[in-house]
């Protein structure tokens, strides 16, 4: 099965931006794989990592030392994007990178995430390779794309993410804006990830079984599977990293929970479209 949002952080060796608003405490390599139970992973980019040269050494070594693995990337279209060659693109290609994410949340743009669309629709790796676009944005500025995403004719082709169920909480249901980014899942080229879902509700996670009820029953073809290990908390506001004892004693997630409770309210042709069909199509090219 695919595991499509994992970040690894290593910032001794590749160190995290001065500019960060958060600093995670350390989530190495060797960590991720002694604790993953996929066999195809995709690494994040997270906006608090200065490049994606930390990113390329991950999946390198994973191509060179656990072969059994399928290993895939996603890079930030950050300040440096625009620098990059068809060349570095070629480059990225190569090692496993096949989509980009824009930051609606930690990492404001001068240009508006309409631009950012359109901009990256133009781009190289997306002309050329067919890569995907991801962001984390609040379900109301989902809701305000759905109109540029569904008929703009540059963007016909995009194939577009929604990370962590498109921060959709249990006070959306029923909402106008839940109902026009379902809209958006029915296209065939909008995806979400199902993840980390005690973000959204902490306290009971069954609280969001009626919106993955609905993602599932009205776009199946949609879903996506993340376990957003580490399970980083980016509310600390600190460029101090976090006390490991205290993230121990803190910690609220609960993957193999999730899990559980996602396969239970799935139907098991849902659930392997989650988990395998969709993200096989969507990365393995």
């Amino acid at each position: 099965m695919w595991d499509t949002h994992i970040h690894c952080f290593d910032p001794e060796r590749y160190p995290f931006k001065s500019t960060r608003k958060y600093t995670p405490a350390p989530a190495r390599l060797d960590d991720l794989l002694k604790n993953c139970e996929s066999s195809r992973l995709v690494l994040v980019q997270a906006s608090i990592e200065d490049g994606y040269q930390g990113l390329v050494a991950h999946l390198q070594r994973i191509h060179s030392e656990h072969p059994h693995l399928l290993a895939r990337g996603t890079i930030c279209m950050d300040e440096h994007w625009e620098t990059l060659t068809d060349e570095d693109f070629d480059f990225l290609q190569s090692v496993g990178v096949r989509s980009c994410r824009v930051h609606g949340v930690h990492v404001p743009s001068p240009l508006s995430i309409e631009e950012q669309l359109r901009q990256f629709a133009r781009s190289y790796p997306a002309q050329r390779f067919g890569w995907s676009l991801s962001a984390q944005l609040p379900l109301t500025v989902w809701a305000s794309l759905e109109k540029v995403i569904l008929y703009d004719p540059e963007l016909s082709s995009l194939a577009i993410i929604a990370d962590h169920n498109g921060c959709a909480t249990p006070t959306d249901i029923e909402s106008a804006e839940l109902d026009a980014f379902i809209n958006l899942l029915q296209s065939e080229r909008f995806y979400v990830k199902v993840s980390a879902l005690y973000r959204r509700c902490a306290k009971s996670i069954d609280r969001m079984q009626p919106i993955i009820h609905q993602f599932a029953t009205l776009a199946p073809q949609s879903l996506l599977w993340g376990s957003d290990w580490p399970h980083v908390d980016s509310s600390n506001g600190s460029l101090q990293p976090p006390n490991v004892n205290e993230i121990e004693a803190e910690r609220v997630d609960d993957v193999p929970g999730e899990r559980l409770a996602l396969q239970s309210w799935l139907t098991d042709k849902q659930w392997t479209a989650m988990l395998i069909d969709n993200p096989n199509r969507l990365f393995e090219l």
